[in-house]
């Protein structure tokens, strides 16, 4: 029982770190995912970034709170998570909530400033549902405590300082 009420301890750090570290947002209230045309298909998508302008400084950021916002919700039903099951299917949730959340930066081009910064966060969030696999594992195994390993995740630290180095730039694109 201890170490459930440890894992419930550290998940409140868990969601302020990727909410606020990983504060990516995107597009939220627009109908069209994509914001340079209403018809594109999936090939062009994978493009876009590519052959858009960079975003201006404000709109970068507006766009990575946006992401970072709608990966409260995936965040907010593991941190209510009550049991192993409960929390094993909040954090497959959060795993496609995160590689959505990585699709959506990368389908931005970020300001020149920031652009390797911006594409390691990308991949952070990535690589962070990844190693979240084990975790729900373990969780669907009945062991709570799987919750405790987030602090020592890569991704989870790679995720932190990609957000802290686009913060370090003058990109606020936390809370």
């Amino acid at each position: 029982m201890a170490g459930a009420k440890k894992a419930f301890i550290l998940l409140p750090v868990f969601a302020a770190t990727v909410v606020l570290a990983a504060g990516c947002g995107g597009g939220g209230g627009s109908k069209s995912s994509s914001p340079t045309a209403g018809t594109t298909t999936a090939a062009a998508t994978t493009t876009t970034a590519e052959t858009s302008a960079p975003l201006a400084k404000a709109a970068y950021v507006g766009k990575m709170r946006v992401i970072g916002k709608s990966l409260s919700s995936s965040i907010n039903s593991l941190t209510a998570a009550t049991t192993p099951a409960t929390a094993a299917a909040a954090l497959e949730a959060l795993r496609t909530d995160l590689r959505h959340a990585a699709d959506r930066i990368e389908s931005l081009t970020p300001p020149d400033a920031i652009k390797a910064q911006h594409a390691q966060l990308a991949k952070a969030l990535r690589d962070f549902a990844d190693e979240l696999g084990p975790v729900v594992t373990q969780l669907k195994a009945g062991n709570m405590q799987a919750l405790s390993t987030f602090p020592t995740l890569k991704g989870y630290q790679e995720i932190q300082t990609a957000s802290a180095a686009i913060v370090n730039k003058g990109y606020k694109i936390g809370g």
